[in-house]
């Protein structure tokens, strides 16, 4: 009898002990991968599957961004580095280049990149009115599309200007608004050390650069930066994936929506 109740008492502990590793193990899971797609961008100022800043901060990935282009000066330099290192970026377009440049379009898509929306001309959407600003959204939207086939629905409002309309018009068009976790200021003419120091040091999981690749005489420490800013980033474990990667979303709108 005393024997039957001392195995059963080390039945109970070990049960009991067995509970708490469990719920301790299930804890410790929870932090490190949170349950459902959405609930790992919950970070910052993000409104997951309407409006981001920078990716999950469980994944060890980095967005490069390029703004403002295309152009025939900085871009195919870009993309020449791009392309050598094996990394896929996110171009946001404006639409009036677009239309300038196509073939640097093609060769974006041709080479794995995506194309996101930077409105036609470059327009401060916060002082339009929501009819006109969708305009602008349209219009770029139209001119990536006759020269790719593709429609974007990855926004960068200009300059970073939004507000309240600017962001429901998107949202209302299925549309996602993209902003970033790192600017690399480049269009002021930052030196390539700069650039790059700032870069690596700064660097986060998830984060999204901001850099520019339009018709600006001051971008060159940008590019020449670019190549370390790669390399520096794959030292530090980093994998480099496209804003649709990054967020788990279509980069396009289908053919018919829009």
């Amino acid at each position: 009898m005393r024997k039957a109740s001392v195995v059963a008492s080390i039945i109970l502990l070990l049960m009991v002990l067995g509970g708490t590793l469990a719920y301790n193990h299930m804890k410790k899971e929870n932090v490190l991968t949170p349950s459902g797609t959405e609930n790992k961008y919950v970070r910052g100022h993000n409104i997951p599957g309407k409006l981001y800043w920078a990716g999950s901060a469980y994944d060890k990935e980095v967005a490069l961004t390029f703004d403002d282009g295309p152009e025939t000066q900085w871009t195919p330099q870009i993309l020449d580095i791009l392309k050598a290192k094996n990394v896929k970026a996110t171009f946001f377009v404006i639409g009036r280049q677009a239309e300038k440049y196509p073939e640097m379009l093609r060769r974006m898509v041709a080479e794995g990149h995506s194309i996101g929306n930077h409105t036609f001309d470059h327009a401060d959407l916060t002082k339009m009115s929501p009819q006109e600003a969708e305009y602008e959204i349209d219009r770029c939207i139209q001119a990536v599309s006759r020269n790719t086939g593709k429609k974007p629905r990855l926004v960068r409002p200009p300059f970073g200007f939004h507000n309240t309309e600017v962001d429901n018009m998107i949202y209302a068009k299925n549309g996602l608004v993209i902003l970033w976790s790192l600017d690399t200021q480049d269009w002021m003419g930052m030196s390539e050390e700069k650039i790059k120091t700032q870069v690596l040091s700064s660097m986060k999981n998830g984060f999204i650069v901001l850099q520019h690749d339009g018709e600006n005489p001051k971008l060159g420490g940008s590019v020449q930066a670019l190549p370390a800013i790669i390399d520096g980033l794959k030292a530090q474990g980093y994998a480099f994936v496209t804003i649709d990667e990054l967020l788990e979303t279509q980069p396009y709108y289908e053919t018919e929506q829009q």
